[in-house]
């Protein structure tokens, strides 16, 4: 049965977009050194859980420390994050193809971002990296889970779940894409999937390919 036509294609930011995986991680390390007691489980459980936003793995540090009411760690430890990542991510590659897809595929097809990186530093990063004009619209958590934010550019574009496409890489995404009924196209970043693994491609020259196939 032929599946139906592709209307709208949905990107994740971080290890689709950008090479920006690595930044992250390396901001998670430097803020959980400062507790060293700690360190080692909070990087196990970012490594266990890639997908999360910041804010749930800043949660889960302030519950090992026994500061869960602690609102003044809680906005240093985000401010502390975002100063080390924003630079860097404005300046980081681009992952290889991803100007190519931008380009022949904004003009052609509503074309979406969603991201676990907070709403201001994803607009914020987009507009510096002038990459904010491809995009229809960019959904950042908060305010936005992923698959709410799948929901609602579904809800805008007026189209099926099975007339989307998201791509990304990691199985957070993965889940994102079969929760919200949408299909899914993974992108080789080094982290891993759920199985069955996903249909997977190296960079966004092959995931330009797919695309095309699935537009022709």
């Amino acid at each position: 049965m032929t599946k139906p036509q592709l209307r709208v294609l949905i990107l994740d930011f971080d290890g689709v977009v950008v090479e920006s995986n690595d930044i992250k991680t390396a901001a998670f390390r430097t803020l959980f050194a400062r507790y060293p007691e700690q360190q080692a489980a909070m990087m196990q459980f970012h490594f266990e859980n890639v997908s999360l936003t910041r804010f749930a793995k800043f949660e889960h540090l302030l519950q090992l420390l026994g500061r869960q009411s602690d609102a003044a760690l809680r906005a240093n430890l985000s401010a502390e994050f975002s100063r080390l990542t924003l630079e860097q991510v404005v300046q980081a590659q681009n992952v290889a193809g991803a100007p190519q897809l931008l380009q022949s595929i904004a003009p052609r097809l509503p074309l979406y971002l969603a991201s676990v990186t907070p709403q201001t530093d994803l607009e914020l990063v987009l507009q510096r990296r002038d990459q904010r004009r491809w995009f229809k619209d960019c959904f950042g958590c908060p305010p936005w889970s992923k698959p709410d934010a799948i929901r609602e550019i579904l809800r805008r574009e007026q189209c099926e779940a099975d007339e989307a496409l998201l791509i990304g890489d990691s199985a957070g995404d993965q889940r994102s894409a079969r929760e919200a009924g949408v299909r899914f196209l993974g992108r080789d970043s080094g982290l891993a999937f759920d199985a069955p693994r996903p249909r997977t491609v190296p960079d966004l020259n092959a995931a330009l390919d797919v695309v095309e196939e699935m537009l022709n």
